[in-house]
């Protein structure tokens, strides 16, 4: 049986995360059963964007702080990397509170900026993975609970894609097209390279609605633990009210043989408290539960009509253009009167959604899909 554990945490207070990690580490034997004396350890935070914590946009700094301790205390050397979606590493680490943890702690800070080529086994021959994460002895990984556009949620696996420097990123949104399976299966071969040893979720605090990077923050109240980073998202689906199948990541690594259809979890520590009944009303973006019913030839077909898309509210937007720089498929232009998209060339990776600073492109319905639904 595969162990997840879960820890009551209602607060970011520095004592209060530091003991739910700790139990929640302790349940699966306590971090010296993950790291060895004097290996290099990653410690690999979600990092999206310039956001403050209250946002609930990137990790937590106490998250990262109760980690890196614990890796000191077992003797690993720990590091802190990520590569962020937009703006300069050295800000983003800095607004988060990431860059006060590292300097306090004395853990390296590192921009995962540099490629190294690795051949894949499965069906992606070819992958550009960060050196400093494949140079590593061990990566632990810290994902922030929160919804998703493309891919319903971003959880332990999905955390895992910035281990792909910088544009590198773009280019696999770009090569995916609409098809978020095959997007998907990516992010499962790429979790088999990376092997993290460990994955400790932030759902004290987590996102609803419009995420990853402008939605709802929705206190939930736990930190949660597992080596198997598949077996955490499973379990997080049902805590958050979500099959876990829909979740693409899940049902691409149950098609390839790495993850049962009925897991055997042994869940630890206080998933017997009432607060693990689940999270009622979350909300998740438009769409999702009905577009993986819809068979794929449909699909292609019918793309405008059954799937979700960007949208774009001209009263939010400031023109900054971020979004059509980044937009992999170059379907965005600036025009005077606002933000254009065009649909026709639109590949809905929802980059754009993901980036804009002002929270100014959410997600709308195909006009089939919406009558669907």
């Amino acid at each position: 049986m595969t162990p997840v554990s879960a820890i009551k945490c209602r607060s970011y207070e520095r004592d209060i995360v530091e003991s739910a990690v700790r139990k929640a580490v302790g349940l699966l034997g306590g971090m010296e059963r993950f790291v060895r004396p004097g290996e290099r350890v990653l410690i690999k935070p979600n990092m999206l964007a310039a956001k403050a914590p209250e946002k609930a946009v990137t990790t937590h700094p106490e998250v990262v702080r109760a980690v890196v301790r614990l890796v000191s205390e077992s003797g690993g050397i720990p590091s802190i990397g990520d590569s962020g979606a937009i703006g300069s590493f050295k800000k983003i680490a800095e607004v988060t509170g990431i860059a006060a943890v590292a300097q306090a702690e004395g853990a390296a800070l590192i921009e995962l900026s540099e490629p190294e080529e690795v051949t894949g086994a499965g069906t992606f021959r070819h992958f550009e993975i960060s050196r400093e994460v494949l140079h590593a002895d061990a990566v632990i990984n810290l994902p922030k609970v929160k919804t998703h556009g493309q891919m319903l949620l971003t959880l332990a696996v999905k955390n895992l894609f910035g281990c792909i420097p910088g544009r590198r990123k773009v280019q696999w949104h770009l090569n995916a097209g609409v098809d978020k399976s095959a997007f998907a299966a990516m992010l499962v071969e790429l979790h088999g390279l990376i092997k993290p040893r460990l994955s400790i979720a932030d759902a004290v605090v987590s996102m609803d609605g419009n995420g990853p990077g402008s939605g709802r923050p929705r206190e939930t109240g736990f930190i949660m633990a597992g080596e198997y980073a598949f077996a955490v998202d499973y379990v997080l689906c049902r805590f958050l009210g979500v099959e876990p199948f829909k979740l693409p990541t899940l049902k691409a690594a149950c098609d390839k043989g790495l993850f049962p259809e009925n897991p055997a979890i042994n869940l630890l520590g206080d998933f017997s408290a009432p607060e693990f009944a689940g999270v009622r009303d979350f909300s998740l973006p438009p769409g999702t539960h009905l577009e993986w019913t819809i068979p794929e030839t449909a699909r292609r077909f019918l793309k405008d009509a059954l799937t979700t898309r960007p949208r774009v509210d001209k009263g939010k937007c400031k023109l900054c253009l971020l979004c059509a720089q980044m937009c992999p498929a170059k379907a965005m232009d600036g025009l005077d009167t606002g933000i254009k998209i065009n649909y026709r060339q639109c590949i809905r990776c929802f980059c754009c959604q993901e980036i804009c600073p002002y929270g100014a492109i959410d997600i709308a319905d195909g006009w089939l899909l919406k009558y669907l639904s």
